[in-house]
């Protein structure tokens, strides 16, 4: 195994995108990306930034083999489990999302049991976004590519339901789950937009549609996470 790929497993493994790799580690994305794809190395600093953050050894990153630990870097491994500790928190993540989602079974689904996920506090913060509101469903389908693509985690607040231009949305629609772009119409219409407009053409509703067609907002997409396929 590679140094980018014991970067990149660890990683996976705290559900920690490169981005918030990055920030915490206080490197840029680009040094990441490139450690990860094994195209450059970094300074000896910046690695044990990383690896701290990551809760490890630049030993173990550099080498794979970590039987000597320095009390120095036992230090920085507990620093940085505590720090993660304190900043992760669990959100409900349901694996299969693909039921009729209409007459109120996609808000009884959520009152039942679900895996969980480990996320960082972070975003949910700087977003304002209460962890109880937030939740974790893959993607299914292209209508949202390149945007969303098929298979990727999306992260869902619950709490913002009220449509803002452009957003894009989870959502229910005639029983049938979605993500999609919104946009209000006069008279209390909607647009739905995907982003994938060559297949998916766009979609209009008037008040009167929405309540005959049982379109919902379940809430906003504030994020979602590529997976690579082999």
């Amino acid at each position: 195994m590679s140094v980018g790929n014991r970067i990149r497993a660890l990683r996976r493994s705290l559900n920690m995108s490169q981005p918030e790799l990055a920030k915490r580690a206080g490197v840029g994305q680009s040094t990441v990306s490139d450690l990860e794809n094994d195209k450059k190395g970094t300074s000896a600093e910046k690695m044990d930034a990383i690896s701290a953050v990551l809760g490890t050894t630049s030993k173990y990153l550099l080498t794979g083999n970590d039987e000597v630990i320095t009390s120095s870097d036992l230090k920085i491994i507990q620093s940085a489990k505590n720090a993660l500790s304190n900043d992760d928190v669990e959100i409900k993540y349901f694996e299969d999302i693909a039921f009729s989602c209409g007459s109120g079974s996609f808000a009884e689904a959520i009152e039942k049991e679900a895996k969980r996920i480990t996320i960082s506090r972070i975003p949910l913060r700087e977003r304002n976004i209460s962890k109880d509101n937030c939740i974790a469903i893959p993607a299914v389908g292209d209508s949202m590519f390149p945007t969303i693509k098929d298979k990727d985690i999306v992260y869902v607040d619950l709490g913002r339901s009220t449509i803002k231009d452009g957003k894009i949305f989870a959502v229910c629609h005639g029983g049938l789950f979605k993500f999609k772009r919104l946009y209000q119409l006069p008279l209390g219409g909607i647009r739905i937009v995907s982003d994938n407009i060559a297949e998916y053409p766009e979609e209009r509703l008037t008040a009167q549609e929405i309540i005959d067609q049982q379109f919902e907002v379940i809430g906003w997409a504030w994020s979602w996470q590529s997976m690579e396929n082999w």
